[in-house]
């Protein structure tokens, strides 16, 4: 089976940001398993507001960076979104940043979730996945979540770094979660592209 490709999101700009470094965390072990890993910082390769004209064709955006976001995301396998914890959800970046994709970017690919918090609370991957059930993804079952003790603090200039124990074991189950679930759907991806092209043919 040819390696496969995780497209990792961060939704925070804030620097340094403990989003950034679970997100950092997550790559970083997926790399071990051989994932080929593509980063896409919103902080750094902002996108517009979301255009609804290009809502079904997102691809011919006139704006080169989304047209970018759009060709990474269809080339990924699997894709994880990582977001601080904003009023009970997901930052607005992200949720941006979701609009300017559409169904055919996310279609039976899984989808990890992860946030950061001043508890390790939920909320944020809750609302999540339920964006994600709309884009036609598959939400991965073991999200990750932490606060600020789950890290060590940012050292000059640098971003904070996950130490906590019990995260890191379950960024292990969240990982194999992740890779399981992106080679078991591979197939339904191949159909649905192949079949995604044969209508446009038409």
């Amino acid at each position: 089976m040819t390696e496969l490709r995780v497209l990792v999101v961060t939704g925070s700009v804030r620097k340094p940001s403990y989003t950034t470094a679970l997100a950092t965390a997550v790559g970083a072990r997926l790399s071990t398993d051989n994932a080929k890993v593509a980063w896409w910082d919103l902080a750094e390769q902002p996108v517009p507001i979301a255009d609804p004209a290009f809502h079904r064709a997102p691809e011919n955006h006139p704006d080169l960076a989304v047209r970018r976001l759009v060709k990474v995301t269809d080339a990924a396998d699997a894709i994880v979104l990582a977001s601080p914890l904003y009023h009970n959800s997901f930052s607005g970046v992200l949720k941006n940043a979701l609009d300017c994709l559409s169904m055919r970017q996310f279609q039976h690919k899984p989808v990890g979730l992860a946030s950061h918090g001043r508890q390790r609370s939920t909320q944020a991957v809750d609302q999540l996945r339920t964006v994600v059930r709309g884009l036609r993804g598959v939400s991965t079952t073991t999200p990750l979540c932490t606060m600020d003790s789950d890290y060590l603090p940012a050292v000059d200039g640098g971003e904070p770094c996950l130490v906590a124990p019990d995260i890191i074991e379950r960024l292990e189950r969240f990982v194999t979660e992740l890779l399981d679930l992106a080679a078991a759907l591979r197939p339904l991806r191949t159909g649905a592209v192949a079949r995604t092209r044969a209508e446009r043919v038409q």
